[in-house]
């Protein structure tokens, strides 16, 4: 036995360290691992596997275990000198410690080790020679981290002027953790237990604006051109984001301005909360938490001087050398911003009010932002310095079966394998999309750890099954009745409706508000202080306008108040649409307020509302009549602004109420706006003005996605199909295909057509890639079509780069890359698409001038075509909701079958800024702005 207790090196965790013991240490310790892993040998001292390629997780370890796993492999460790290998890696950065992050005590209080590593392969010899080499990465580990303790340590200034900015910052991060799925969902002693031990690390994808493609098209497409907003750049991994995005800052914004969006559950506020915590271990700053809806109108300085600081010094009132040092913090660069959910801010435009916001001295901290994708796509052009990265769904079936395995750990695998099985049923396509969602996937797993009642078909119907699932937990300390029950749910969905039904922050309700609706929670039996025991409202902190210091209570999450909300609709005519034609202002049209979407959405998938109610809600959606122009005659167009938006919803409508009888014949339309209409004669396709296939092409991947892919599917087969819509369609499979294997026959079949032309066989093979994932014929195809002798290069390289994503360890991808390097005629760099982005004017955003001189100027006659569409899209980055009325009124003059016939780019310019407008202005906002000059010639 090897003991080593020569302690000069450092320290960790306050313990010393040897590193040049650690460093034998650590081989004799992986070398064990490996050889563990390698011959797959079982121990119930140590759990370890391959995970995401070449990352090994040690997922169950002790020392006194790791130890004995030594003895078995020549060498042998005692448990100290396990110990001090350990904390030599992680202080290296080599291995990452995966015992509960965000709190200290749960690694230095806990016997259980959980832990990975990344190697470059599977191999023990390659892995081991990679770490331990003379100058490998061991090596250069080391010689980087006494070169970084050579300099003046980076909390120096921090702890100047008698405050201790570190310690602070870390205390008002414990203090303000806004409350995760995790709080609910392990609320009984027998479920905690650690998170990381579950934790799949979400991919994050970086997206950009994409470039134009001038290849094989003609300036006559120009106008017809479809692309999506954004493209998928780049994926990280998690531990790669933290360390190249935020520690190193790689990007364009060099880590000083990032967006992380998501859709509801996505887990954008949990991972904030692991940037801001990572940001104050790794010494890399001072990181400062806002809850947004925090703000209540107040400017973000205002709100770290007044709200932030007071707190966190625990003073009545802040001295002005205290302001003068904190203000010193941001000028320095030492600070970051969290700020959390942007589209829970009460304003309008919440992203151009951040905007604004960050000026002055505050400018100077390094922003990392979270926000739903809807207000983001709404608004993104606000915060257009601001790099883009997705939260991504959960990969079906790797990464929810891994997530499944993790939950269900020791005593409870059985009860795992269980659920997996029943999910993983093809009858079960339904669900299998609805969980890669990591909050429903959490919502699902903990239903069924308290019992297995059988899997939903609808979002509505796991938070159904959740809902029950908590008042059975509860029983025990807080015993309900179903009447009970009943009147809580029913009192919570009429405090929802009201809430969300505000022009102020719907999601932090204050004290006042809520008692209103729920009582007195002093009242032992009120339903307020029920709401408060179960855990549906949780206090979140104080009203910051409130002089009196009113609490502020949230649902425990925004989806349980939207979820609430959908159970108090009784009657969809008094809710969400009664259309009044000729007096919009006197109806209801919630159909149009985006953030009644998911009420809408979580209401059709309820299964207690009846068949007819929500038929006739689909119907009325799609009948939908805006009373609002007559270019709805033209081909072109068909449908007024609204109409279109009215349909788009029953697109998503569908895909929660999948019975309905207008389900295939809407889905054909929205994928007929996206792609064209053909027609027999005169043998012809009728493709729409670009902001409508736009507008479909987001739609697509929110309706029912088995209909849609055999939409798409039947369209690629057509023998008509021009190149350029064969590319978009394969595109969209791309998008919404995965897994699915209709799409991918689809497209292998798209790439072994002898007549398709270069470029959109090369889409499709960037398609394929991204939705193969595993499967044979996939691979086959790939590989058949890397030793086309005819291949062009490009094509090749877009073969090979797509066979590595879906099958990196197969041996002909190898071959063909070995191949492609060894072309002596093959360029530094690959091919791409080139592209530019020209900006005419630089002007003010909402500048009440600059808007009138780009709408008079788009409607002159005399304009070139160039100019005109540089003054649109000026127009519609610039100009203010409360502008868009009078946009509108002038512009919709433009929109007559005249100026389609004689000027289109004219009447096109003109329709894609009234298409935005129509976006964000309410209905009964927008039927008068059309209908303005029309009551001024009336003498109304």
């Amino acid at each position: 036995m090897e003991n080593f207790f020569l302690f000069d090196d450092g320290t960790y965790m306050g313990r010393n360290l040897s590193y040049d013991a650690g460093r034998k240490q650590a081989k004799i310790l992986l070398s064990a691992l490996l050889s563990f892993v390698e011959n797959l040998e079982e121990s119930k001292d140590c759990k370890a596997d391959w995970q995401a390629g070449t990352e090994l997780w040690v997922t169950h370890s002790t020392l006194e275990g790791l130890a004995e796993l030594t003895k078995s492999y020549n060498d042998s460790l005692d448990a100290e000198a396990i110990r001090n290998a350990l904390n030599c890696l992680i202080s290296l950065k080599i291995l990452q410690d995966k015992r509960g992050q965000t709190n200290a005590k749960t690694r230095t209080n806990s016997k259980v080790w959980l832990f990975a590593l990344k190697f470059p392969s599977i191999d023990k010899e390659e892995n081991l020679n990679w770490l331990f080499k003379q100058g490998g990465e061991w090596d250069k580990r080391r010689e980087a981290q006494k070169n970084n303790s050579a300099k003046v340590p980076k909390t120096a200034k921090e702890k100047s002027h008698g405050v201790d900015w570190q310690e602070i910052c870390g205390a008002m991060l414990e203090k303000h953790k806004r409350l995760t799925t995790n709080e609910l969902l392990f609320a009984d002693d027998e479920m905690k237990f650690e998170l990381e031990a579950i934790h799949v690390p979400l991919a994050l994808v970086e997206r950009t604006k994409p470039k134009k493609c001038s290849e094989d098209i003609s300036p006559e497409q120009g106008s017809q051109l479809y692309e999506p907003s954004y493209e998928e750049k780049q994926r990280f991994e998690h531990q790669a984001f933290l360390e190249q995005i935020i520690r190193d800052g790689v990007g364009k914004t060099q880590g000083h301005r990032i967006a992380l969006i998501g859709e509801p559950g996505a887990g954008k506020t949990t991972q904030l909360q692991t940037i801001a915590f990572w940001i104050l271990n790794n010494n890399l700053g001072l990181p400062i938490w806002i809850s947004l809806a925090d703000l209540q109108g107040k400017s973000v300085e205002n709100y770290l001087l007044q709200d932030w600081l007071k707190n966190a010094l625990e003073v009545l009132r802040v001295k002005e050398e205290q302001e003068n040092a904190f203000a010193d913090l941001f000028k320095n660069n030492r600070v970051w911003l969290l700020l959390d959910a942007a589209d829970e801010m009460s304003s309008p435009q919440p992203l151009t009010e951040i905007s604004q916001q960050l000026t002055g001295w505050v400018k100077n901290a390094r922003v990392v932002l979270t926000c739903r994708v809807n207000v983001w796509e709404a608004n993104a052009n606000a915060l257009e310095n601001f790099e883009t990265y997705r939260l991504l769904n959960f990969e079906y079936p790797q990464q929810v079966q891994e997530f499944i395995r993790r939950w269900f750990h020791s005593k409870y695998a059985d009860k795992g394998e269980r659920l997996w099985q029943e999910l993983d049923k093809a009858e079960r396509q339904r669900i299998q999309d609805l969980i890669k969602n990591p909050l429903r996937l959490a919502l699902l797993c903990s239903t069924w750890q308290g019992s297995d009642q059988g899997l939903p078909e609808t979002k509505a119907g796991l938070y159904q099954q959740f809902v029950e699932e908590v008042y059975k937990w509860k029983e025990n300390r807080f015993p309900t009745t179903e009447e009970q029950q009943e009147e809580l749910n029913a009192a919570l969905g009429r405090l929802a409706k009201r809430a969300i039904d505000r022009e102020t922050s719907r999601f932090r309700l204050r004290h006042k508000f809520v008692r209103e609706q729920l009582g007195d929670p002093k009242q032992q039996n009120s339903l307020f202080s029920l709401a408060l025991k179960l855990g549906w409202l949780n206090e979140v902190g104080l009203a910051a306008e409130s002089a009196t210091k009113e609490k502020v209570y949230a649902f425990y999450h925004p989806t349980f108040e939207e979820y609430f909300a959908a159970l108090a609709i009784d009657d969809w005519h008094d809710e969400f649409l009664n259309h009044v034609p000729d007096n919009p202002a006197e109806g209801i049209y919630r159909i149009f307020a985006p953030q009644w979407k998911e009420v809408i959405l979580l209401w059709l998938g309820r299964e207690d509302v009846k068949r007819k109610e929500k038929e006739e809600f689909i119907q009325a959606l799609v009948e939908f009549d805006d009373g609002c122009g007559e270019c709805r005659a033209i081909d072109r167009v068909r449908k007024g602004f609204y109409e279109f938006r009215a349909y788009f919803l029953a697109a998503a409508g569908v895909d929660e109420w999948k019975n309905s009888v207008n389900a295939d014949a809407i889905v054909a339309e929205i994928v007929k706006w996206g792609f064209g209409e053909f027609k027999v004669e005169p043998n012809d396709c009728v493709k729409f003005l670009e902001s409508i296939p736009e507008g479909a092409k987001t739609a697509l991947p929110q309706t029912n996605r088995i209909k849609a892919i055999a939409a798409l599917v039947e369209l690629i087969s057509k023998p008509q199909l021009d190149d350029f819509t064969q590319r978009l369609a394969a595109e969209s499979l791309e998008q919404i295909g995965s897994g699915n294997q209709k799409a991918i026959d689809a497209l292998m079949e798209l790439i072994g057509k002898p007549q398709l032309d270069d470029f959109t066989q090369r889409l499709a093979v960037s398609s394929l890639g991204q939705i193969g994932s595993g499967n044979q014929k996939a691979i086959d195809a790939l590989v058949k079509l890397i030793g086309k002798p005819q291949l062009d290069d490009y094509t090749r390289w877009l073969a090979v780069f797509s066979l590595r994503k879906i099958d990196p360890g197969n041996q002909k991808v190898i071959d063909a890359l070995v191949e492609s390097i060894s072309k002596p005629q093959l360029d530094d760099s690959t091919p791409g698409l080139t592209a530019f982005r020209l900006t005419l004017w630089e002007i003010g955003s909402g500048n009440q001038k600059a808007i009138a001189a780009l709408v008079e100027l788009i409607g002159k006659p005399q304009l070139d075509d160039y100019t005109r569409s540089l003054a649109a899209e000026s127009l519609g980055k610039t100009m203010l909701q409360e502008q868009m009325p009078s946009v509108v009124t002038v512009l919709k003059d433009y929109l007559l079958p005249e100026t389609y016939e004689n000027d289109f780019k004219r009447f096109d310019k003109c329709y894609e800024v009234i298409w935005k407008c129509a976006q964000s202005m309410p209905y009964p906002a927008f039927y008068q702005a059309w209908h303005q000059q029309e009551k001024v010639k009336d003498g109304e």
